[in-house]
């Protein structure tokens, strides 16, 4: 099921948008609608729904579709940005909020059907769990809160937002739960969610959190080709 928020102050639009995904039948979509963008932060924070998928207008009063964002980004999700805008000159700067798509308006059925088809195949690209046991217990993690997996010796730590693991795991078994669409062998020592990439600077790669991997020569061509195909398959 795909959760998706919907904030647009038109009603015109919105009715045209539900019009476009109401006959998209093939899509099990379950969908909320905010008028106003503090509408939606408010509930967001108090429920704390998780949705998959925000569709916004980029222009609405107060708050526009920008703004609000990246109010969204800094309680940390992963969620894909959506934006709906009559205006090209908006494109570019989406990308500052790291977006999925944006459709000009007027919305149809058509550019629809490409957007969501694109992010159920992300989706299902990121949302698998990675599975390890360690002294004795097992461990399941999403493999999209992993930002990198460190091997030292017979030992795998498995690096993510709010805590780190240990497992007894060799590389190849790493492997076989990951998407090598998503993660990248940068070192001998590093694998890396692509996903939580924020630069290559230099011989290093900037994770979110801030951390500098060391990328060794010879993978470093690999990185940037596959990081390149990662960003063309999100945005």
């Amino acid at each position: 099921m795909l959760k998706i928020a919907i904030c647009d102050d038109s009603k015109k639009d919105v009715e045209q948008l539900e019009n476009a995904l109401n006959t998209l039948c093939s899509y099990q979509i379950d969908y909320d609608v905010y008028f106003s963008a503090v509408d939606l932060l408010e509930y967001v924070s108090q429920h704390r729904e998780n949705y998959h998928l925000y569709i916004f207008d980029i222009e609405m009063p107060g708050m526009t579709g920008l703004e609000l964002a990246r109010e969204i980004r800094k309680s940390g999700t992963k969620a894909l940005f959506v934006f709906l805008t009559g205006y090209s000159q908006y494109v570019m700067d989406v990308f500052d909020v790291v977006t999925f798509a944006y459709i000009q308006k007027p919305v149809t059925a058509e550019k629809l059907d490409s957007v969501l088809s694109r992010a159920i195949r992300y989706l299902e690209m990121v949302k698998r769990d990675f599975v390890f046991h360690f002294r004795k217990n097992q461990f399941r993690v999403s493999c999209d809160d992993i930002l990198y997996i460190e091997k030292k010796g017979r030992q795998a730590i498995i690096h993510t937002a709010e805590e780190n693991y240990k497992a007894n795991m060799t590389t190849s078994s790493i492997w076989e739960q990951l998407d090598s669409r998503v993660f990248i062998h940068i070192h001998l020592s590093y694998i890396i969610n692509m996903g939580h990439l924020r630069s290559i600077e230099g011989d290093e790669a900037v994770m979110d959190s801030g951390e500098r991997l060391l990328v060794a020569r010879a993978h470093m061509q690999e990185l940037k080709e596959k990081h390149m195909e990662f960003v063309r398959r999100t945005v």
